[in-house]
């Protein structure tokens, strides 16, 4: 953001300084409704997701590996960059990408859940279980592909991690219950 001025703007695409201040307030307000909007974009594959019925675990393991292919795309992975960039000056951006991705993420997943509950321990929360299931699933394929410590992976390397996070979520680590 800070390397384009309005007027380079203006002259690109058009318009004046008085709408642009008029419908945005500054470029700042500018610069978050273009975020935002590419979260939209982004997002619409999350908000049309659908776990299919079936097995548990074969509908956690096509939920995760479809969770894992649009959270490792470039784009997704630069917005999440921008998250943490920007984050401290613009609290709103990180609220449009995390509610686009993560938090979209995990509604899904809720959603589905609740159609199961009765598989689950009455302890646990469907929302609990659905942060849980997407941390375990997302957070070192994106933090290694953010940070640039692994290649692209392939579709088989995110069935296998989905494959360790469905066993892992539904099993637990343990050889017996403790």
């Amino acid at each position: 953001m800070d390397g384009v001025s309005v007027d380079e703007l203006i002259q690109k695409v058009g318009g004046s300084r008085r709408n642009i201040y008029n419908r945005f307030g500054d470029k700042q307000g500018l610069f978050v409704e273009v975020i935002t909007k590419l979260c939209d974009c982004q997002a619409a594959p999350l908000r049309e997701m659908e776990i299919a019925g079936g097995d548990l675990v074969s509908a956690l393991q096509s939920f995760g590996e479809r969770l894992l292919q649009i959270v490792l795309q470039p784009r997704t992975l630069a917005l999440h960059r921008l998250m943490i960039a920007e984050g401290q000056r613009f609290p709103e951006l990180s609220r449009a990408i995390s509610a686009s991705g993560h938090e979209a993420g995990v509604a899904v997943l809720v959603r589905w859940l609740l159609t199961r509950e009765e598989d689950f321990r009455p302890n646990l929360s469907v929302t609990s279980l659905a942060e849980l299931f997407v941390t375990l699933l997302v957070s070192k394929a994106q933090r290694d592909a953010l940070t640039g410590m692994s290649e692209p992976l392939d579709s088989e390397e995110i069935a296998a991690i989905a494959r360790q996070a469905v066993s892992v979520f539904l099993h637990g680590a343990l050889m017996k219950d403790a």
